[in-house]
């Protein structure tokens, strides 16, 4: 794991921002359905609409999510592209954990670097801590049994 991964559940608490001004905050992560890497952020905007921001549109910093332009923030329409090859990142929230098809708890966080890969995956087994697991070869099933939070 690299000094530059951040926990997910950090990041949707921080501002998005733009040279100092707040655009929104987001609201959910978008992850690609089969390589589990995060393409964007679902992002409540000031003026109360929501909209998605890729992350290759975004710099992630250690208190925020900088970008260049407002522009970026696509409308709803506009991020249909996304939504048929992916899944959100509070929908998996409590989903089942597998290695191998070993269980490894639920699913609590993923840490992830700026360009959205997922490094490693914390997973809750009844109830206790979380344990952080290498992302390689784990799977995360689509509905969440309980939740973890």
């Amino acid at each position: 794991m690299t000094s530059r991964s951040f926990s997910l559940r950090a990041l949707l608490g921080w501002p998005v921002m733009l040279k100092g001004i707040r655009l929104g905050d987001p609201s959910d992560a978008v992850l690609d359905t089969e390589s589990l890497r995060v393409v964007g952020l679902e992002v409540l905007c000031a003026d109360g609409a929501r909209r998605f921001l890729p992350l290759a549109a975004a710099r992630i910093r250690e208190d925020r999510v900088a970008v260049g332009s407002a522009l970026i923030l696509l409308e709803d329409g506009d991020r249909e592209f996304y939504r048929p090859r992916s899944r959100t990142f509070r929908a998996l929230i409590g989903a089942p954990v597998e290695r191998e098809g070993r269980p490894l708890g639920q699913l609590v966080d993923l840490l992830v670097t700026p360009d959205g890969t997922v490094e490693a995956v914390a997973a809750r087994v009844n109830g206790s801590g979380a344990l952080l697991h290498e992302s390689a070869g784990v799977t995360i099933s689509a509905a969440p049994k309980a939740s973890a939070a």
